[in-house]
């Protein structure tokens, strides 16, 4: 028994030694790894097992990892083949660098492992980097440009794009044209970007492995044989020439040599035989020339604000110039064709600004939505000053999408103030100041904006009597009744709903007698009409009323009030939506006949004692017979 237990004693041993030899192996290994984990590396220097593109970087400073992988960049060389022509480029370096590497990046990120603000996290990527390592990647950009450019110069002889057969044409002394055809040559083109995907490759594994460059045959489009047969038709068009051509105020002749000059040929679309055309690059250069004298330059939007109101505003403005293409297809009709010469029209094209009205605010604002005018002759010097006041009030103004605009509110405070005069007005017969006659001139205007852009309108009332401001359009044309919109603190208001989804800047002109609302925003494919107003129940004015008044000098006459028709007014106006919808609007409009009104100076001594004024009604016609006097009118802007 004793034999057989030292046997299988014996049997067990080799087995356990190896374990315990392997457990220690690992454990040592471990014991190392956690070592080097958790030994304290200095605050600049990279831990042991970091490497970056291969290159092991562990135990170095920041500025020593720098150097190394520069070092390595720095002497990487591509090698491209071409035609059995080899050339060399060194990326990283010379005048022009074709390649950048993002050193600083790539080493920032190396000296970061192991050190996350977690500590358990930071443990972690330790034993890890300790155990099985860490690589960072070199990120670089490739200049393409640069690279192609580079590679075009030393490889020049070998790469040429295919040359067409083209027209040579010389004059005799006596200007006769004589045409031949010098003939085609082949090329051979390069697959740049083949060759860009594969560099790119090399950067990124920092190879120096040989880039074979693709190239290919390139055939011209355009042969002798086919030219030839052009000859003499290139001969007729010669001598069709010189040509007048114009635009603008400006005219121009193209002579017969400076024609012959820009003659080519181009392939037919249905790969028919070739076809007579002028050589587009050529043209350009040509029209460039004409241009000079009636080419106008763009102009950049600006759009400027301060405390929620935009202080500038200058939309964004097309220039123009001569359009080459269009003008090459105008002088082909009638140089190669067969119709009487005539003077040529060179068309026109926009040259359009770098920031245009859109590009230039944050709220998208980039068109013209509605536009709005009325005319204000005859006003007097205060009532043009205000307004003048009230309309710089509005100008500038933003509303907001689904914001309802009122004209009080953003008119604010009116009397001295903020900027207004006084106009005389009866009340209460009595001669008295008013801060800001006239801004019923603005509501107005405000109305007739609100219904060229289609938005829907949320207050408006009409005045009292006609008005004779509110009856003309911007040009000062009369249209009648019924598109007016009275204002008065602190009522009537006048208001509008923006509900474009857009925000709406509203900007305000004076061009003369002429006031002008223009909206900008965003269009929605909205579009909007209005009918002329329909007038009806028209009721003679009151007779004329005279108030003596001891506050004028004798004899001197002031009339406040004129006299005005009564009458209803109605139109419709329809607002016409991008889903076919339709919203349709009367308008109506109840005017009060309006008696005239007149002060008149006179003694106090005719006066009775005491008494500044007194009424006066001149003997009513038999149209106004039944019309009471009005004593004590409404204040009217």
């Amino acid at each position: 028994m004793t034999d057989k237990r030292e046997n299988r004693g014996k049997g067990r041993s080799p087995f356990i030694l190896r374990a315990v030899a392997l457990f220690l192996l690992a454990a040592v290994f471990v014991g190392a790894a956690t070592y080097g984990a958790l030994a304290t590396s200095k605050k600049n220097q990279v831990i042991q097992g970091v490497s970056i593109h291969g290159v092991n970087i562990g135990g170095r400073t920041s500025d020593e990892a720098a150097a190394e992988i520069r070092r390595q960049v720095t002497t990487l060389r591509l090698h491209y083949l071409l035609n059995g022509q080899t050339v060399d480029i060194t990326p990283n370096a010379g005048t022009i660098p074709v390649a950048k590497y993002d050193v600083t990046a790539a080493v920032s990120e190396a000296l970061g492992v192991g050190r996350d603000a977690n500590p358990a996290i930071a443990m972690f990527k330790r034993i890890r980097t300790a155990l099985i390592g860490t690589s960072i990647d070199l990120p670089h950009t490739l200049d393409r440009t640069a690279l192609r450019a580079a590679l075009e110069q030393h490889f020049s002889d070998n790469v040429s794009i295919g040359k067409d057969a083209r027209f040579v044409i010389t004059f005799n002394e006596n200007g006769a044209p004589a045409v031949s055809v010098d003939p085609e040559q082949d090329g051979a083109v390069v697959n740049y970007d083949a060759v860009m995907r594969a560099t790119d490759d090399r950067l990124a594994s920092l190879s120096d492995e040989t880039i074979s460059i693709p190239a290919k045959q390139d055939k011209p489009h355009l042969t002798k044989a086919d030219l030839t047969p052009l000859i003499q038709a290139v001969d007729a068009a010669i001598r069709r020439a010189p040509f007048t051509l114009n635009a603008k105020t400006e005219t121009w002749t193209l002579s017969r040599r400076n024609f012959a000059d820009l003659i080519t040929a181009v392939p037919a679309d249905n790969d028919g035989s070739p076809v007579l055309a002028l050589d587009r690059d050529k043209m350009k250069n040509y029209v460039e020339t004409l241009a000079a004298s009636i080419r106008t330059e763009p102009k950049n939007a600006v759009f400027e604000e301060k405390d929620g109101k935009v202080t500038t505003f200058v939309p964004g403005a097309d220039g123009e110039t001569i359009d080459p293409d269009a003008s090459a297809v105008a002088i082909e009709s009638v140089a190669f064709g067969t119709d009487d010469i005539k003077p040529i029209a060179l068309p026109l094209m926009p040259i359009h600004p770098e920031i245009d009205t859109e590009k230039s605010n944050r709220y998208g604002i980039k068109e013209v939505i509605g536009v709005g005018a009325t005319n204000f002759v005859g006003s007097p010097k205060n009532r043009r000053h205000n307004i003048a006041v009230g309309a710089a009030s509005v100008n500038g103004t933003l509303v907001a999408p689904g914001e309802e605009f009122s004209m009080l509110k953003t008119l604010g405070k009116i009397d001295a103030t903020t900027g207004y005069l006084q106009e005389l007005v009866i009340k209460e017969n009595k001669t008295l100041p008013e801060y800001g006659g006239g801004l019923c001139q603005i509501g107005s205007t405000a109305f007739r904006v609100t219904l060229d852009a289609g938005l829907p309108v949320t207050a408006r009332q009409n005045h009292s009597y006609r008005v004779p401001y509110y009856e003309r359009d911007g040009d000062g044309k009369n249209i009648g009744p019924g598109k007016d919109a009275t204002i008065y603190d602190p009522a009537p208001d006048y208001r509008f709903l923006n509900d474009t989804g857009h925000e709406i800047l509203i900007w305000t002109d004076i061009a003369g007698n002429k006031l002008t609302f223009t909206f900008w925003g965003v269009k929605d494919g909205r579009t909007s009409s209005q009918t002329s107003s329909r007038v009806y129940n028209i009721v003679q004015p009151p007779p004329k009323k005279i108030i003596q008044t001891s506050e004028l000098k004798p004899g001197e006459e002031k009339c406040t009030e004129h006299a005005h028709v009564g009458s209803e007014a109605v139109f419709t106006y329809t607002v016409n939506f991008l889903d076919g919808t339709k919203k349709e609007t009367d308008f109506h409009s109840h005017y009060k006949p309006w008696q005239e009104v007149c002060l008149e100076g006179v003694d106090p001594s005719k006066l009775p004692p005491g008494v500044t004024t007194q009424e006066l009604i001149t003997s009513p016609d038999s149209a106004a017979a039944d019309v009471p006097a009005v004593t004590t009118p409404v204040p009217a802007r």
